[in-house]
């Protein structure tokens, strides 16, 4: 059988004798499966003559058929169809390790990163210091943190009192030797009283002069003054037009319950860092409810509503200190099925309960709380037996959420 290697202008190189004056030949295909055996001996010899002939370009490059080896191809181009399957394989092989490859160096990065290498080793021990003060503040537990992270000095507030506008008190407080005052005057000169409603939490306690203010010891209210302030929050509900949140209004009382807590808790000045506390009223036993949420218990479910009753008790009293009071009274706590989050605080002295560690030590070893509390009603019980006249001393963890302020938009 001869073949036939059809070759187009376009292969034909630029030296090239041209090619056109020479007949077609017939293609493989249209020569089906005829063989020498149906060809004259004239047409065999013409064919072996046009490919053999030196005006052939392909003649250098075609060997002469052979019987008895494989079929042939041209070794300059070789077979279309093989080389495109061949190069299609090629390049899916290539893709394919390139896909594998990709994979190997992301498992690499990634473990480099996780888990860096001795050669890495400023990174390394960046990582590892960060992990021990990380657990150094884990086990400080500081119960001042329920209030946040304290006064964002780095914030842009774009308000700044100059020295000569400087209101007197803030005056002399930058002039303290106490360097706390003298942060908080700092402070103060930076908030804008016409946006009094963008503050948050500590901006307001540091717009109120709240440090201040606890630099001498605060008295325990009265009963009067805890009715007042009650009263007021009232005319402070029947005046909101906040929209609800959900299918809760901005702020309400926690139920319709009254609790005389005096039967088994007395307020009393304890000094130092606590200020103020509760001690029991009778001996107790282990078990015994000794308050919980009542009536006196409210709830804001919109951080604005809060911040604009505590701008109005301020007017409304004289003695700028009973804001103070509520801002540290005041608490955020997870409300189980009502809002995320809530600030709860008692207008009665059931606020005067204090954290177990709070002026002492915080190693489990002196754990001494002696009542928990539990529920968003917040039902505080003896832990153990408690004798007349032992400090009362809650756990803080057991209804606040830390560093939740922001939450609820303070």
């Amino acid at each position: 059988m001869v073949l036939h290697s059809t070759i187009t202008e376009e292969e034909v190189p630029p030296s090239a004798p041209d090619l056109s004056s020479l007949s077609p030949l017939p293609s493989l295909e249209a020569a089906g499966s005829s063989s020498s055996d149906d060809m004259s001996p004239a047409e065999q010899q013409d064919g072996n003559d046009i490919l053999s002939s030196p005006s052939n370009p392909a003649s250098s490059t075609i060997d002469a058929p052979n019987n008895n080896s494989e079929p042939h191809r041209n070794k300059e181009h070789g077979d279309v169809k093989a080389a495109t399957k061949f190069r299609l394989d090629s390049m899916l092989s290539g893709y394919s390790f390139i896909w594998r490859l990709s994979i190997v160096l992301v498992v690499i990065l990634s473990w480099y990163y996780a888990y860096p290498t001795t050669g890495n080793s400023e990174q390394q021990d960046e990582m590892l210091e960060y992990e021990e003060e990380y657990e150094d503040e884990e086990e400080e537990y500081d119960p001042w943190s329920i209030w946040g992270d304290g006064f964002d000095y780095t914030k842009d507030r774009e308000f700044w009192i100059p020295d000569e506008d400087l209101p007197e008190d803030i005056a002399t407080d930058l002039q303290s030797t106490n360097e706390e005052l003298q942060l908080e005057a700092t402070a103060r000169r930076q908030l804008d009283p016409l946006k009094w409603d963008t503050f948050d939490y500590w901006e307001i306690y540091h717009y109120f002069a709240c440090a201040k203010v606890f630099t001498s010891p605060r008295p325990v209210w009265s009963e009067q003054l805890f009715r007042d302030t009650r009263d007021f929050y009232h005319e402070i509900v029947e005046n909101d037009n906040t929209p609800f949140i959900g299918l809760f209004r901005s702020t309400y009382q926690a139920n319709d319950d009254v609790y005389d807590m005096s039967q088994n808790a007395i307020p009393y000045l304890s000094g130092g860092e606590k200020g103020r506390g509760l001690k029991a009223a009778r001996d107790i036993k282990e078990g015994e409810v000794i308050f919980k949420a009542t009536n006196n218990t409210i709830i804001f479910n919109d951080g604005q509503t809060l911040r604009k009753f505590l701008f109005a008790m301020n007017d409304r009293f004289s003695d700028p200190g009973m804001v103070c009071d509520i801002l540290i009274w005041a608490w955020v706590q997870d409300m189980e099925g009502g809002t995320p989050f809530a600030g709860v605080v008692d207008l009665d002295n059931g606020n005067l309960l204090n954290d177990w560690g709070l002026g002492g030590s915080y190693e489990e070893q002196d754990y001494s709380a002696n009542i928990r509390c539990k529920g968003a009603a917040l039902s505080c019980y003896a832990s153990k037996d408690i004798i007349e006249g032992e400090e009362l001393l809650g756990d803080y963890s057991d209804f606040v959420s830390y560093h939740a302020w922001a939450d609820l938009g303070l």
